[in-house]
C-alpha cells in the first residue's frame, strides 16, 4: 500500500512541476494547446449554422 501512495505522490508531484513551467512560459493551457494540434484549428472552417447546412443542401 505504501508502494502506490509514494508512487502517487511522486506523480503528482512531477506533474506539478511540469504544469507549474509550462505556465510559466505558454498563455494557453497544455489542454487547449493539445486540442488544437489535434484538430481544434478545423472547427472555424465547419459550419454548423441552420442557414449553412441549408446552403449545403440548397447545392
Amino acid at each position: 500500500m505504501f508502494k502506490y501512495i509514494l508512487v502517487l505522490a511522486v506523480g503528482v508531484a512531477i506533474g506539478y512541476g511540469y504544469g507549474w513551467q509550462d505556465a510559466q512560459t505558454h498563455e494557453q493551457h497544455v489542454a487547449e494547446r493539445f486540442v488544437q494540434q489535434i484538430g481544434g484549428g478545423v472547427k472555424s472552417e465547419v459550419d454548423g449554422s441552420v442557414d449553412g447546412r441549408m446552403d449545403k443542401v440548397q447545392r
